[in-house]
């Protein structure tokens, strides 16, 4: 004959000892995973952080790079063909270096008459702007600059 407890749905009293302790598993293994998930999230963030700092900086220095190209054509400089000149600008968190060299003299590209492309010359020069910031990201600008003089005989 069966047991009044059969086929209702009871839990006997034997396989409750083998449950005891499951929950508290289960219950740190989510604990586990979570932590894992947050520790790679915090990873993540602090590489895109230094990612974007990068870039910020990177940006700053390309800035100064031009600003230094922009103060060179603002000041009155005589551009020289015998020795390179060198001009040192400081912005607020970077610096640019500006070195000026002659390159050559070639015919000029428009002239307004036929007599004016034999009475100049075209003088050419490099701009080379280097760009730094106080963290140590650096960006170089090379411009070239033609100007107009009196041929040499």
């Amino acid at each position: 004959m069966a047991s009044p407890a059969e086929g209702r749905g009871v839990i006997s009293i034997a396989s409750c000892r083998y449950q005891r302790g499951t929950a508290l598993i289960m219950s740190l293994v989510i604990l586990m995973i979570l932590t894992i998930l947050g520790i790679t999230a915090m990873g993540t963030a602090l590489l895109e952080e230094k990612m974007s700092g990068n870039t910020q900086e990177s940006t700053r220095s390309f800035q100064a790079a031009e600003s230094g190209l922009i103060q060179v054509f603002n000041t009155a400089t005589n551009y020289d063909v015998n020795s390179s000149q060198t001009n040192n600008f400081t912005y607020g968190s970077g610096k640019a270096e500006v070195v000026t060299e002659f390159v050559q003299y070639t015919t000029p590209r428009r002239s307004t008459t036929a007599n004016s492309a034999v009475q100049f010359e075209s003088a050419n020069f490099n701009h080379k702007s280097t760009g730094t910031t106080t963290v140590g990201a650096k960006a170089v600008i090379n411009l070239g600059v033609a100007q107009l003089v009196p041929k040499s005989n």
